[in-house]
């Protein structure tokens, strides 16, 4: 197993070391990684319906998207992230089995003398409360699987439930999020509140278990990696385009107008339909709003289009979606 420190706090970077070391490489490898404020949805879940996109866009929170599947999870610098990657060790009918990558963080965990136990969806456990959400992808073609998950130690919970509660109404076949009761290892070790001694503490532990030495990237991997990172996994195009379709209504209230509802529809990243309501169910805002139509939902244009008769700046785009 490779150990690896990527030294790193930017998300896309990481979600992009992911896929490379998934689809590019034949070793085994072990990140752990921290990332500056973020919120990571699934493949095939909808963002805007699991994420508050405006206080996220207010407080520096960076949308992302991963290539595993399964719910949205908060990032700050109070969690850490592990990532396994290997290939398959049984076949594609054992392909999924998150024991394999979680026996060895819960006895790293236990080494730090902290005792975890399982949930029925296989998260991790300290009492009654998650510590720690993961998801698996699996790559077929290559026979390799990607584990990855989070550990609480001292992350900002508040935030994470701000962040990962979207407004509005939402019709879609997207996977949704299961919400569980959360708490903060260093809440009850209040050493681990010291995230460079829970560092240093995961990845002596990991040492330990794998007799191994921790590393670096190579400068090569660095630009390959950065490559993927700015042509995917920072892009509009992937975090929000990828989106399944969907319907969605949300009330807004704006000095001008009073309160309106919005109504649109959204077909492989493009807006297809929307439909603006005053207070007296009035339709309003027509010929703006035909404007929008084919306009990807996330994109530019549509934030010019709304910032030309909204509230201020570019507000309106982030409250609407």
């Amino acid at each position: 197993m490779r150990l690896i420190d990527t030294q790193y706090l930017d998300v896309y970077f990481h979600l992009a070391a992911e896929s490379y070391f998934l689809h590019s490489s034949e070793e085994s490898v072990l990140m752990l990684w921290r990332s500056e404020n973020a919120v990571v949805c699934g493949k095939h879940q909808n963002i805007c319906a699991e994420i508050n996109v405006g206080y996220c866009k207010d407080n520096g929170i960076l949308p992302a998207r991963r290539i595993s599947g399964g719910g949205t999870v908060f990032h700050d610098l109070g969690n850490v992230n592990f990532t396994f990657i290997q290939p398959l060790k049984y076949g594609l009918e054992k392909a999924v089995n998150y024991k394999q990558f979680l026996e060895p963080v819960r006895w790293v965990l236990a080494e730090m003398g902290i005792e975890t136990e399982y949930s029925i969806r296989h998260d991790l456990l300290y009492g009654v409360n998650k510590i720690s959400g993961n998801a698996q992808h699996i790559y077929q073609q290559g026979k390799r699987v990607l584990h990855h998950g989070t550990l609480l130690f001292n992350a900002n919970i508040g935030a994470l439930g701000d962040a990962l509660h979207a407004s509005g109404s939402y019709i879609d076949r997207a996977v949704k999020s299961n919400r569980s009761s959360v708490t903060n290892l260093g809440d009850h070790f209040p050493k681990y509140q010291n995230m460079e001694l829970v560092l240093h503490d995961l990845w002596k532990g990991f040492e330990r278990y794998y007799e191994g030495i921790v590393g670096v990237l190579a400068p090569e991997e660095m630009i390959q990696i950065q490559a993927i990172r700015d042509e995917k996994f920072n892009q509009d195009s992937w975090i929000y385009g990828y989106s399944p379709n969907f319907q969605s209504k949300k009330n807004v209230d704006t000095p001008d107008l009073g309160r309106i509802e919005w109504h649109w529809e959204v077909q492989k990243g493009n807006i297809c339909w929307v439909t603006v309501l005053n207070s007296q169910g009035q339709e309003i805002l027509i010929s703006e709003t035909q404007k929008l139509i084919g306009k990807p939902y996330w994109s530019n244009d549509v934030r010019e289009i709304l910032s030309a008769y909204s509230l201020s700046k570019d507000m309106y785009f982030y409250r609407l979606f």
